[in-house]
């Protein structure tokens, strides 16, 4: 999956900026500005200066920061309305950074591509680079763990980073099995349970690994609900990427929720253009808009159902966000390559299906 910079359409910006929304993030924004510059200042604890660049965490604007690292900063504000104490907030938000840099770093590798999360001074490679990254991430959680964190007990770090690892694998072992392709379109339920609540929602739940161990047995409850609400969210967000990545996602026959919404429940000239398309062999850049926009609308409703349900579980925590307002959020997480998409969806729809 793909954690791109999200919020980038000024119709999203302008309605989280008009509605509050953004100052409402402004606490958890600085967090992580602190957060990332703590990571990067680390980062010469673990690895020689010679490969080290001069970091840029803190040269963006507010509104660049918070599109580069919207989900971090959201977590940071879920744990907040949690009244995680602040020795804890600053430890789960710095082993946070270092869970997207290990995400990020296993994608480049899984999608051939270079994401940079850490100011590496490598010379060319960047397959290298993404392990370079792997590496480093790893030793930062044991630096932080030794610099950053007093409460931590030695047997409870061990539990986190065997936990972590183990819900890496999980998530992992999907993405593995689908470096050969695979041969079966699921339908669109199935799908979603088998492998965006894995791929989407068990990625965004390594967020509360560490308050899974750290916070007090009488709080658990509530962190759970927490926990289920981000997953949802996590949920909707795969969703809304699979229709970022549909010719991406074909050309190399992995699952779709698209495809499983066009192969099983589609209109047959969608059937037909998708049968058309993969005996071609090629799938064309906007393909979903010239063939597929019924479909397409479908997603993007199951995705904001998975969104709304997960505001309100977050809601029942005391999170500020509002439910009826789940479209905004699926609307605006398509990232950089998915805006114009779901701006041409949404303006096919039929009003009684637009958001707002």
């Amino acid at each position: 999956m793909t954690l791109s910079p999200v919020f980038r359409s000024p119709q999203a910006l302008e309605s989280i900026t008009g509605k509050g929304y953004l100052d409402r993030l402004a606490p958890s924004i600085e967090s992580q500005r602190r957060y990332v510059r703590t990571v990067h200042e680390l980062l010469g604890d673990v690895l020689d200066a010679h490969y080290i660049a001069p970091s840029q965490s803190g040269d963006n604007d507010e509104v660049t920061f918070f599109q580069e690292r919207f989900f971090l900063i959201l977590f940071d504000s879920v744990f907040r309305s949690l009244d995680c104490p602040p020795d804890r907030l600053e430890t789960y938000g710095l082993l946070n950074v270092c869970i997207k840099g290990l995400v990020v770093a296993g994608d480049n590798l899984f999608d051939d591509e270079h994401k940079m999360d850490l100011p590496l001074a490598l010379d060319r490679g960047h397959r290298f680079a993404s392990i370079m990254q792997l590496l480093c991430f790893d030793h930062l959680v044991t630096r932080i763990f030794e610099r950053c964190t007093a409460f931590a007990e030695t047997e409870d770090v061990a539990r986190y980073r065997r936990a972590l690892l183990s819900a890496l694998a999980a998530i992992g072992t999907l993405e593995g099995s689908e470096e050969e392709g695979v041969g079966t379109v699921l339908p669109v339920e199935r799908m979603i349970e088998k492998v965006h609540r894995v791929r989407g929602g068990q990625l965004f739940a390594l967020a509360f690994i560490a308050p899974g161990i750290w916070e007090p047995a009488e709080k658990q409850p509530r962190w759970r609900t927490a926990r289920e609400g981000i997953a949802r969210l996590g949920t909707a967000f795969q969703i809304v990427d699979d229709l970022t990545d549909f010719e991406f996602d074909l050309g190399r026959a992995s699952h779709n929720v698209l495809a499983a919404q066009i192969t099983h429940e589609g209109t047959v000239e969608e059937k037909a253009t998708l049968e058309q398309l993969l005996a071609a062999g090629s799938v064309p850049v906007g393909a979903v808009e010239r063939g597929f926009v019924h479909s397409a609308q479908a997603v993007l409703e199951r995705a904001r159902k998975e969104a709304r349900l997960g505001f309100e579980a977050l809601q029942q925590v005391g999170f500020w966000f509002p439910p009826d307002e789940a479209h905004l959020f699926v609307s605006a997480i398509a990232g950089d390559a998915g805006d114009a998409r779901m701006k041409a969806v949404l303006e096919e729809a039929p009003a009684s299906r637009r958001p707002g």
